[in-house]
């Protein structure tokens, strides 16, 4: 069978009636198809979002605990027995901190409630950072304490959506591996803030990290289609990315999903994509499943 391990998706705040089935880009019916298979679910943070983290966190644990083939996985390790139960690893993210305050505090209790990916910022600047689709600021004092005592904990920090000031600035104080769940690549398709460079690209992998390509036509360009999603890929594994690269389709997060692509039960498509382009299996079953559990491995 098919490998999957995808970095992110907005299943639960986009359909939080049910993760289980429902008619969005993603369900744990549809990872069924998938094995080994591992999702990292992300709440995120809006303004308006009605009852925010306090609500959706709990709705998420309740969720993957009670189906029966999800196990709510919180270390590699915990990713590995799910595999070899035959279940489906599910970890739950943070996207902004904005949802705990911003405080170490916080980013503690998300902690003890099984949070193991946080991202700095979502689409706003807030008390630890410029957001890329902000200002553009770096770290906040702030910030630069929270760095450090997330990788204390064992949280793996998420770049996606961070400025580009404020990426270097943890890339400074970091001495486990980050990762940008679901950044695409600028020199693919430029002009577009939330993308990654090539610097910032080769320094996730220096570091033990990488990123995901995300699924978002937007970020994608090209003809918004499967040869475009191939091309993030492809330029990532020219710059020596092959153990930095992996999925992070921003699933239920996208209001339009590449053409041939219209959710996860059509990720196959994507595997075999690449395996036309001549790539061995080993080399895709490492950007589907084994580049992002040996980063998290690295990290948690």
């Amino acid at each position: 069978m098919i490998p999957y391990f995808d970095a992110h998706c907005d299943t639960i705040t986009e359909r939080w009636e049910n993760i289980i089935e429902n008619g969005g880009h993603l369900d744990a019916r549809r990872l069924r198809a998938f094995a080994p298979c591992a999702q990292i679910f992300a709440v995120c943070y809006t303004r308006d979002m009605p009852g925010g983290y306090a609500k959706y966190l709990p709705m998420l644990k309740a969720q993957i605990e009670g189906s029966g083939d999800m196990a709510l996985c919180r270390s590699a390790a915990d990713i590995k027995k799910a595999a070899a139960d035959g279940r489906i690893a599910a970890l739950m993210a943070v996207e902004g901190a904005e949802h705990f305050g911003c405080t170490l505090t916080g980013l503690k209790a998300a902690y003890d409630a099984g949070v193991r990916s946080v991202n700095l910022t979502w689409n706003f600047d807030n008390a630890l950072s410029g957001a890329a689709a902000g200002s553009g600021a770096g770290l906040t004092a702030a910030g630069r304490e929270f760095v450090p005592f997330a990788q204390t904990l064992g949280i793996i920090l998420d770049m996606s959506h961070l400025s580009e000031r404020g990426f270097w600035d943890v890339l400074e104080l970091a001495k486990k591996p980050v990762y940008a769940s679901h950044s695409d690549s600028a020199a693919v398709n430029p002009g577009v803030k939330r993308n990654l460079t090539d610097e910032q690209f080769t320094a996730l992998a220096r570091c033990g990290g990488g990123a995901g390509v995300n699924l978002c036509t937007d970020f994608l360009g090209l003809g918004r289609d499967m040869d475009a999603v191939c091309a993030h890929i492809e330029h990532y594994l020219a710059l020596g990315g092959e153990r930095a690269v992996f999925l992070g389709t921003d699933f239920d997060g996208i209001e339009e999903t590449p053409r041939g692509l219209s959710g996860v039960q059509d990720m196959p498509k994507l595997y075999e994509a690449l395996l036309r382009r001549n790539y061995p299996e080993g080399l895709v079953r490492d950007i589907f499943y084994n580049n992002l559990l040996d980063i998290l491995e690295r990290a948690l």
